[in-house]
């Protein structure tokens, strides 16, 4: 992506606190624009910075693939030859380019099924999104799957697809953590009870299983889970801190992390299995669940 689209009000990136068996496919060639049916499948969807991923619970798809779309940028420098650069429709986990998000969007779909009519396509967005940013996203969306859209928030959606039950009580710590954005959040009884994001410039040569935090992010992740827990009523604190943290997101990986916050705010880490793909396995039980789906939103 090239930036976020327009000026957030919140300020420039930084840290914010906010509201509270699978088989690939090869990608088709065909587009369709059919209706959506009433009774036709779910589609849970994951817009990341680095990469897109889509499942078909119904059909038991995962498709996942670089959040770059073709029809490249061509860019000359004086006398320089001019260079291709692929569309990077998705920054700090926002949609930075409606149109190149669709296309996405839509190449990714066809992968799941070439003719597939979808009934619903869930959508995971950011917690530190804005209405705005919301509408853009699910607008995009509903423009290549020509059915209606609803959203989950990402920590919410990540927890789910790391184990948390979806009515548990406690309040659980997550971080989250993509290329471009991350975000940390106490989940509770199905929703974000409370999160902080921090967004920042990915190292696009980092490639999308491991994406590196700069110093000054890793910097900032014990004071933001510190605050969390302060933003608690004292006795849910305890519980919180006695739950530990919980890891997602490609970056969960990072070899030094966990080690790190251990020493730095005394909390047992966990890392959830496959953790790129929390997400997405959280979007796909809601899919599949009436418990699950009623935490969605239109």
């Amino acid at each position: 992506m090239r930036g976020l689209p327009q000026a957030d009000p919140r300020g420039p990136p930084g840290d914010h606190p906010v509201r509270p068996p699978l088989r690939e496919l090869p990608a088709a060639t065909t587009v369709t624009t059919a209706t959506a049916p009433p009774d036709g499948p779910r589609a849970a969807l994951d817009l990341g910075s680095s990469r897109i991923r889509a499942s078909v619970p119904a059909l038991d798809v995962i498709v996942d693939r670089p959040s770059t779309v073709g029809g490249p940028v061509q860019i000359t420098t004086g006398r320089r030859r001019a260079r291709a650069v692929p569309a990077r429709p998705i920054e700090h986990g926002m949609v930075a380019d409606a149109g190149a998000c669709t296309r996405l969007t839509r190449l990714t779909l066809m992968e799941a099924d070439p003719g597939l009519r979808l009934r619903h396509v869930l959508l995971a967005v950011p917690a530190a999104a804005s209405g705005t940013q919301l509408g853009r996203a699910a607008n995009a969306v509903r423009a290549a799957a020509g059915c209606p859209v609803r959203t989950m928030e990402a920590p919410l959606a990540a927890a789910i697809g790391a184990g948390i039950a979806v009515g548990d009580p406690r309040p659980r710590l997550i971080i989250d953590i993509g290329a471009g954005i991350v975000e940390m959040a106490v989940v509770m009884r199905g929703r974000v009870h409370s999160a902080r994001s921090i967004q920042y410039v990915p190292d696009r040569q980092a490639g999308h299983h491991a994406p590196r935090l700069p110093e000054h992010v890793r910097e900032r992740l014990a004071a933001g889970v510190q605050h969390l827990l302060t933003d608690l009523p004292a006795p849910l604190r305890r519980t919180a801190r006695d739950g530990g943290l919980l890891l997602t997101g490609g970056g969960a990986r990072l070899p030094s992390l966990p080690g790190r916050l251990t020493a730095e705010i005394s909390l047992t880490i966990t890392i959830a299995r496959d953790p790129a793909r929390a997400t997405i396995r959280g979007l796909a039980h809601a899919c599949r669940s009436p418990d699950a789906w009623r935490l969605t939103r239109a």
